[in-house]
């Protein structure tokens, strides 16, 4: 938990512009979607509390971990002036923990910002505490036109924005016994699109590219259009 004293009003990081069913939204590198129109910030998989739940069963996890999603998630929505926040699902990992109840805390510094919350697998806290939260949850799907936001692919009459997937991909370097990397990515077929995992801490999963109609690279600082 960070106190409203130590919010580091970070630069926020090159966005890629794009139309997205006949709305302007942005890419960001920070792992986010911006729909600037209607002032709202869209991100899944934060997993709030993963690193306390792994420290708790025994493994080292470095608390900075969690401090540092809290800090990029602040940056942005201050940074942009959100009024509204939609969670594709798994804003926390598992059952309450230290860092769990601490979500109140920042809560308390966002306090006139809307929060949307999709169920996803992970989200398993009782209804009492996601009201005590002031969140707005919805089981399914979260309908804001021409947008159905979910946490996994979902059918739908409308384009589908959804995360659980954490996707990313391998990209060779060019140059001899130079290394793979593995970079985050948003993807996107004719049906939806795809956010990588906020969290840090959550893992990826390889996409195969033939399956996307585009792939779009979150880089250290922008997003890059892959294909």
């Amino acid at each position: 938990m960070i106190s409203g004293k130590v919010w580091r009003r970070l630069p926020l990081r090159t966005m890629l512009q794009m139309d997205l069913e006949g709305e302007a939204i942005a890419l960001l590198a920070e792992r986010a979607l911006w729909w600037e129109k209607e002032k709202t910030l869209i991100v899944a998989d934060i997993h709030w509390g993963k690193s306390a739940h792994f420290r708790k069963h025994g493994i080292a996890i470095p608390l900075q971990t969690q401090t540092n999603d809290e800090m990029r998630l602040a940056n942005l929505l201050r940074g942009k002036k959100a009024e509204r926040l939609v969670i594709a699902g798994d804003l926390f990992h598992s059952k309450t923990n230290m860092q769990v109840d601490f979500f109140s805390h920042f809560r308390n510094h966002h306090q006139s910002l809307h929060i949307d919350l999709v169920i996803g697998n992970h989200d398993i806290l009782n209804e009492e505490q996601y009201n005590s939260f002031d969140l707005a949850h919805h089981k399914d799907c979260f309908t804001m036109l021409p947008f159905c936001i979910a946490h996994d692919k979902i059918d739908s009459e409308h384009f589908v924005i959804h995360g659980h997937i954490h996707p990313a991909l391998r990209i060779k370097s060019k140059g001899y016994n130079q290394p793979t990397l593995k970079l985050c990515c948003f993807a996107q077929d004719d049906e939806r699109m795809i956010l990588p995992a906020f969290g840090q801490f959550t893992g990826t999963c390889v996409l195969d590219e033939t399956n996307y109609k585009h792939l779009y690279l979150v880089a250290e600082s922008e997003v890059i259009q892959w294909k």
